[in-house]
């Protein structure tokens, strides 16, 4: 018995064959044949499916509604996040020879962004990997500790949150922990961006 190639069938399926194609077709279904009936019923689910999608798309109204709803909640949002600049680093100035030869290792910096000043300061003993750090929040335009209810937070690059602590009423704070490369300090202070101080070799 002859059978159908694949394409008339769809094309029968899609109402897009011919007249006399579609009846030699029919009359051929109609003769019993298993493959070609396979195939004509295959091809008509296919055809079912796609005619019902636009069925399983939410309403218009609803989607411009989300989609408007996106956009004005996105506009409001702040940047995340503004990068500190540098302004102080004690390892760039020599030490006297006898502090060299101490015990404790410290290192101060100072941070500034966000009209906010960061004094840090890192301790770290010898033979040990547990840094010290203890630090003060400044508002630079009132020249007074910050007293907003600023919290700190120690993370990785990969936004893994090492520690944590709650600035002080005189803006202080204080951490420890295990020294590793590619930390970030972040400041968070209402009103303001984030603050994010690149820690590269703490202590």
């Amino acid at each position: 018995m002859q059978h159908y190639a694949e394409q008339p069938l769809v094309d029968l399926v899609r109402g897009v064959s011919g007249p006399e194609i579609s009846r030699d077709i029919r009359t051929h279904l109609s003769q019993g044949c298993l493959k070609c009936n396979t195939a004509y019923d295959g091809w008509s689910r296919v055809q079912r499916l796609a005619a019902a999608e636009s069925t399983y798309a939410p309403p218009e109204n609803l989607v411009r509604l989300v989609k408007l709803d996106f956009r004005s909640k996105h506009a409001q949002e702040p940047r995340k996040w503004t990068l500190a600049n540098l302004v102080f680093d004690s390892f760039a100035q020599p030490l006297p020879a006898g502090v060299r030869s101490g015990t404790l290792n410290v290192w101060q910096v100072i941070y500034e962004a966000e009209g906010l000043a960061v004094d840090l300061r890192f301790g770290r003993r010898s033979q040990s990997r547990e840094v010290h750090m203890v630090g003060q929040v400044f508002d630079k335009q009132a020249v007074r500790a910050l007293q907003n209810n600023a919290t700190v937070e120690l993370s990785t690059a990969q936004d893994h949150v090492v520690a944590t602590a709650a600035v002080s009423t005189l803006g202080e704070f204080h951490m420890e922990f295990e020294a590793t490369e590619n930390l970030f300090l972040s400041v968070k202070a209402a009103g303001r961006n984030t603050m994010r101080i690149p820690l590269t070799n703490p202590a």
